[in-house]
């Protein structure tokens, strides 16, 4: 009897620590992401890979600190990832692939989260091994899925840093940049490859370019000084965001083809359509004529706003 009481209390033991020991884990992580794996045209009999690759990202993602900062549970960086497998080779562990990130942030006093980052990356090319360990090392990628992986984190951290502080960003995209430099001898990760001026190189150049700080520093505006005061005066905010667009007008004109300066109305025009929707109709006018000259590529949706 005795030993049988012995044996329960240790396990017992045994589960309090195992549960205080994920109850810290959970704690700690400050990034709560979603992943969606789909592979509509790879056409096999077995697709226990694909569910392996879901789960081996959202926990590489999910389970790790990225952040030298405490977040609360409210507090963690919200990010998704739909990654669609275009082929797929079994002998090689080869997946070609195209990857949609996007992530959100709280508006102060609301409910409503509004998007900072939202980008298509076509050249998504990786190999993976179902239940390899997936290894990483911040100076040397030595394994190019999570090496991707944790360059859109840091990215993705970076823009959320920024929207509360101006420049606030900035030490996790060199990180990001660190991970570019350390890919160099991959495909996907050199200025010429893929889209070119649309890639992984020249999101984080123009992100740390003194060049393009304009829109850094609009983008903050934006949030802190628009969307998060809209909940105690809409008219400030909506004025506020006005004049975060007009700070980095002048840079869009004289290099329209940035990839920042896209990257920026990818994840913000629909918003801004809602925006301006509630302006007067002087102020309609001029808020369709600035976003067409800022971003003619979505002039008809802007069009919109008085409708």
């Amino acid at each position: 009897m005795y030993f049988r009481k012995l044996q329960l209390k240790i396990r017992v033991l045994l589960l309090m620590f195992v549960a205080g020991t994920f109850g810290v884990s959970a704690q700690n992580q400050d990034v709560e992401a979603t992943v969606t794996v789909i592979h509509p045209k790879v056409q096999i009999t077995n697709t226990q890979i694909f569910t392996s690759l879901q789960q081996s990202i959202s926990q590489f993602v999910n389970q790790r600190l990225w952040c030298s900062d405490k977040i609360s549970t409210i507090e963690k960086f919200k990010m998704t990832f739909l990654i669609d497998v275009t082929a797929y080779e079994l002998n090689s562990n080869n997946f070609s692939a195209t990857v949609q990130v996007q992530a959100t942030r709280p508006v102060f006093g609301s409910t409503y989260t509004t998007v900072i980052f939202n980008q298509l990356d076509l050249d998504f090319n990786f190999q993976y091994q179902e239940f390899q360990a997936m290894e990483y090392q911040l100076n040397a990628n030595v394994y190019n899925l999570t090496g991707m992986l944790a360059y859109y984190v840091n990215v993705v951290l970076g823009l959320n840093y920024d929207s509360y502080s101006s420049e606030g960003g900035t030490p996790y995209f060199q990180k990001a940049r660190d991970i570019v430099n350390a890919s160099q001898s991959i495909d996907g990760w050199r200025p010429n490859d893929g889209q070119s001026l649309k890639n992984r190189f020249y999101l984080i150049d123009n992100l740390l370019n003194d060049r393009y700080l304009p829109v850094r520093k609009g983008f903050y505006a934006y949030h802190l000084n628009g969307l998060d005061v809209m909940h105690k005066d809409v008219v400030k905010g909506r004025d506020e965001v006005f004049k975060s667009l007009e700070s980095f007008e002048e840079l869009t004109k004289i290099y329209p083809n940035s990839m920042l300066v896209k990257v920026f109305f990818n994840a913000k025009y629909k918003e801004l359509i809602e925006i301006f929707k509630g302006a007067s109709t002087a102020e309609q006018t001029k808020a369709i004529e600035l976003l067409s000259r800022m971003d003619p590529a979505n002039k008809l949706f802007y069009d919109t706003i008085k409708t």
